[in-house]
């Protein structure tokens, strides 16, 4: 943007050059937007991978809904799920509904910002239906704003210990 400035503001100013800075500063913005979506999806593969959760092509929804298995299934697995799950710095507005769910807010980085949650769990399949939305709807980039759902539903499951029921255990 300050080349076409300049370009402008020149003594010597001809359409033509101006057409040309305005075309160097479109690539130059196309460049670097791409440049940003790559790293923003290779972070999202990498935390996903970390957290062994499974990336789908709605990993920058809104709303992300995950069936995972906690690891290992043992006696008293819900129990050490919530206590795991409250003992985190992250989590805040925690509330319990029986022993089947719980709901909280999740802070996916180092800023106030955070999104909803909650768990439902299965005890007799070992199985936790993660939900995470984000109601705030900041827009945002490199996996923080418009991936912040998943971001959250990958850190709670490596705080907790939980895994996508698909993926390899090993």
């Amino acid at each position: 943007m300050t080349q076409l400035l300049i370009a402008l503001l020149d003594e010597e100013f001809t359409w033509g050059a101006a057409g040309e800075e305005a075309a160097n500063t479109l690539l130059a913005w196309t460049v670097v937007s791409l440049a940003a979506a790559v790293i923003g999806v290779l972070l999202l593969k990498k935390r996903a991978r970390a957290a062994r959760v499974e990336l789908s092509a709605g990993a920058l929804d809104e709303r992300q809904t995950h069936l995972l298995r906690a690891v290992p299934v043992s006696d008293g697995w819900q129990e050490r799920v919530r206590d795991e799950l409250k003992a985190s710095e992250r989590v805040f507005l925690v509330a319990e509904r029986g022993h089947e769910e719980i709901h909280f807010r999740w802070r996916p980085g180092r800023g106030d910002r955070s999104v909803w949650g909650s768990m439902a769990f299965d005890a007799t399949a070992g199985d936790v239906l993660l939900d995470v939305h984000d109601g705030e709807g900041a827009l945002g980039v490199a996996g923080l704003g418009k991936g912040a759902s998943f971001a959250a539903v990958c850190q709670i499951a490596r705080t907790v210990g939980l895994e996508s029921s698909g993926a390899s255990r090993g």
